[in-house]
């Protein structure tokens, strides 16, 4: 195919000098200006096409900017392409085009461009993306292309960036948080987000330190010492609460996934501005993946664990719920209520045990979900519904 590819490009060159030829012959058998500007003409041009061909595209250098690698849901970033030529050379066209990740939708403009008869040693082109869908994405290849001005040579190449963007999930308002509901086949408890809140105790304060948040000043003892001090929260148990992502593949559509992780991150913010220590792991993981702290650049870290989070199969290193979240406070997120899930939580349960439950309701199982739920409460474990309504989650027990 190579060696093809190279008896193609030496008959478009041939054919070129045989050009150059005949309207030599032409004009010194003819004679007059005509003639001759003719083949001054085409002498111009097959010396462009020979610098042309000499012309390597590796000369040309090409860079991405984007301003900013974090990205909240439905935001937009600029992407700039810039090429700088290290041997300016008035190419006939030079086309840049920049893959974007399947998930980051452009803002009515193309990823690429052509520039005509591009002479400037420095060119540029700008285009849009927002991203509508959380994730990581992974900007690669950019492609060049060039030719020549019959269509006989064209070069290409593929310059490699690698870039990462994070786009976080959406962030919504949690309301209705005390509401407690009552049905008459199942009794159940009333409990508020004080059950989450009670977990956690001031353990002390200490001096204000730059960058602590005005809500965590002690304005009391603040008076009394005379001086700036902050407030120290830490859990009944010491550690705070760990909140467990339920993401097993085989348990659970993709709607009902994607609902969990937003209520996730937004009950998250809720504990970051309330500065509750808040640990983070998966339920299909064997390890704690991030541990108990109330600092911003932890929160950070849970908000890009959850950015990227998949459904994944149950590592079979995996230990018993039971011994993995022994001695922790634990938040559970499921995307339904299943009977897998079901059996975890009640071996996870145990007296004396802080365990609260954030569930997506099942509309066409609702007999048999509120079954489970019954089974849960006979265990002291306390179950709140999510329900995604008018751009807010509704949360109900």
């Amino acid at each position: 195919m190579k060696l093809w590819g190279a008896v193609i490009k030496a008959i478009k060159l041939l054919s070129i000098f045989v050009m150059a030829g005949a309207l030599y012959a032409y004009a010194m058998f003819q004679g007059g200006y005509v003639s001759w500007f003719l083949f001054y003409s085409v002498i111009v041009i097959v010396l462009f096409n020979a610098v042309f061909i000499l012309y390597p595209l590796r000369f040309i250098e090409v860079e991405r900017r984007i301003d900013r690698r974090l990205l909240s849901y439905n935001e937009t970033v600029k992407v700039d392409l810039v090429l700088k030529k290290k041997i300016p050379f008035p190419l006939l066209f030079l086309s840049v085009y920049d893959e974007v990740p399947y998930g980051l939708r452009g803002q009515g403009q193309t990823s690429g461009t052509v520039f005509f008869f591009a002479a400037a040693k420095k060119l540029s082109y700008t285009y849009e993306v927002r991203a509508n869908r959380r994730g990581e994405y992974h900007f690669s290849p950019i492609y060049l292309q060039a030719g020549d001005l019959f269509g006989f040579f064209q070069k290409e190449r593929t310059v490699v960036l690698p870039v990462t963007l994070t786009v976080f999930p959406r962030l919504l308002p949690l309301r209705r948080w005390n509401t407690a509901q009552r049905d008459e086949q199942y009794s159940t408890l009333s409990v508020s987000s004080k059950s989450i809140e009670e977990a956690f105790s001031v353990a002390g304060v200490r001096e204000y330190i730059p960058g602590d948040k005005m809500t965590s000043i002690d304005w009391k003892m603040s008076a009394r010492a005379a001086k700036l001090v902050t407030k120290e929260f830490e859990s009944q148990e010491g550690k705070g609460f760990l909140m467990v992502l339920e993401n097993d593949k085989t348990d659970h559509w993709t709607e009902p996934f994607e609902r969990a992780v937003e209520f996730a991150v937004s009950f998250i913010d809720y504990c970051y501005k309330q500065e509750i220590p808040v640990g983070f792991t998966l339920s299909a993981r064997s390890e704690i993946l991030i541990e108990e702290e109330t600092k911003q650049s932890h929160f950070q870290q849970i908000y890009k664990e959850l950015a990227k989070v998949k459904k994944e199969k149950i590592s079979p290193n995996t230990t018993s719920a039971a011994k993995r979240f022994s001695g922790r406070s634990i938040v559970w997120i499921s995307p339904g209520l299943t009977l897998q899930t079901l059996d975890v939580l009640q071996r996870i349960a145990s007296p004396g045990k802080k365990l609260v439950v954030f569930y997506i309701p099942n509309e066409t199982n609702n007999s048999l979900e509120k079954e489970r739920l019954y089974h849960l409460q006979r265990q002291k474990v306390n179950a709140f519904a999510i329900q995604l309504k008018e751009s807010s989650f509704e949360v109900t027990s």
